[in-house]
Protein backbone atom coordinates (compact mmCIF):
# COMPACT_ATOMS: atom_id res chain seq x y z
CA UNK A 1 0.00 0.00 0.00
CA UNK A 2 1.44 2.98 -1.08
CA UNK A 3 0.21 6.56 0.00
CA UNK A 4 1.09 8.69 -2.67
CA UNK A 5 0.77 12.39 -1.39
CA UNK A 6 3.36 11.37 0.93
CA UNK A 7 5.22 8.58 -0.93
CA UNK A 8 5.31 6.94 2.21
CA UNK A 9 4.48 2.91 2.47
CA UNK A 10 0.70 2.49 4.66
CA UNK A 11 0.88 0.39 7.14
CA UNK A 12 -2.61 0.06 8.01
CA UNK A 13 -5.14 1.27 5.88
CA UNK A 14 -9.29 1.70 6.69
CA UNK A 15 -11.38 1.95 3.91
CA UNK A 16 -14.88 3.12 3.67
CA UNK A 17 -16.88 2.79 0.92
CA UNK A 18 -20.37 3.71 -0.36
CA UNK A 19 -22.41 0.90 -1.81
CA UNK A 20 -21.88 2.13 -5.27
CA UNK A 21 -18.25 2.27 -4.66
CA UNK A 22 -18.33 -1.18 -3.13
CA UNK A 23 -20.08 -2.41 -5.96
CA UNK A 24 -17.79 -0.92 -8.43
CA UNK A 25 -14.91 -1.88 -6.73
CA UNK A 26 -16.00 -5.84 -6.85
CA UNK A 27 -16.83 -4.88 -10.68
CA UNK A 28 -13.30 -3.42 -11.51
CA UNK A 29 -11.38 -6.46 -9.07
CA UNK A 30 -13.58 -9.32 -11.09
CA UNK A 31 -12.36 -7.35 -14.50
CA UNK A 32 -8.62 -7.17 -13.39
CA UNK A 33 -8.80 -10.94 -11.96
CA UNK A 34 -9.67 -11.85 -15.66
CA UNK A 35 -6.15 -11.10 -16.75
CA UNK A 36 -3.69 -10.72 -13.06
CA UNK A 37 -0.93 -9.87 -15.59
CA UNK A 38 -2.27 -7.63 -17.94
CA UNK A 39 -0.36 -4.10 -17.01
CA UNK A 40 -3.54 -2.28 -16.35
CA UNK A 41 -5.48 -0.96 -12.96
CA UNK A 42 -8.30 0.76 -12.10
CA UNK A 43 -9.48 4.06 -9.79
CA UNK A 44 -12.25 4.56 -7.38
CA UNK A 45 -13.01 8.19 -6.98
CA UNK A 46 -15.37 10.53 -5.07
CA UNK A 47 -17.80 12.31 -6.79
CA UNK A 48 -16.12 15.03 -6.57
CA UNK A 49 -12.81 13.37 -6.85
CA UNK A 50 -11.58 14.79 -3.86
CA UNK A 51 -10.56 11.66 -3.11
CA UNK A 52 -9.66 8.53 -4.95
CA UNK A 53 -7.96 5.09 -4.60
CA UNK A 54 -6.31 3.47 -7.64
CA UNK A 55 -5.46 -0.58 -7.52
CA UNK A 56 -4.54 -3.26 -9.40
CA UNK A 57 -3.30 -7.07 -9.25
CA UNK A 58 0.39 -7.42 -8.41
CA UNK A 59 1.80 -10.95 -9.00
CA UNK A 60 5.33 -12.88 -9.30
CA UNK A 61 5.60 -12.13 -12.80
CA UNK A 62 4.96 -8.17 -12.84
CA UNK A 63 7.69 -8.26 -9.95
CA UNK A 64 10.18 -10.24 -11.81
CA UNK A 65 9.77 -7.67 -15.40
CA UNK A 66 9.01 -4.38 -13.35
CA UNK A 67 6.52 -3.40 -15.19
CA UNK A 68 6.20 0.43 -15.34
CA UNK A 69 7.08 0.97 -11.23
CA UNK A 70 8.47 3.40 -10.25
CA UNK A 71 11.41 3.28 -7.90
CA UNK A 72 9.55 3.91 -4.56
CA UNK A 73 6.82 0.98 -5.46
CA UNK A 74 9.37 -1.21 -6.08
CA UNK A 75 11.03 -0.61 -3.07
CA UNK A 76 7.49 -0.93 -0.99
CA UNK A 77 6.62 -4.06 -3.03
CA UNK A 78 9.67 -5.24 -1.31
CA UNK A 79 9.12 -4.44 2.49
CA UNK A 80 7.84 -7.62 4.60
Amino acid sequence: MLDADKNQSVKNLQLYLTTSEAEYFRKELDRLLLDPEANDHSHIGADDMSREISFSILTPQKLRVGFNYAELERKIFEEP
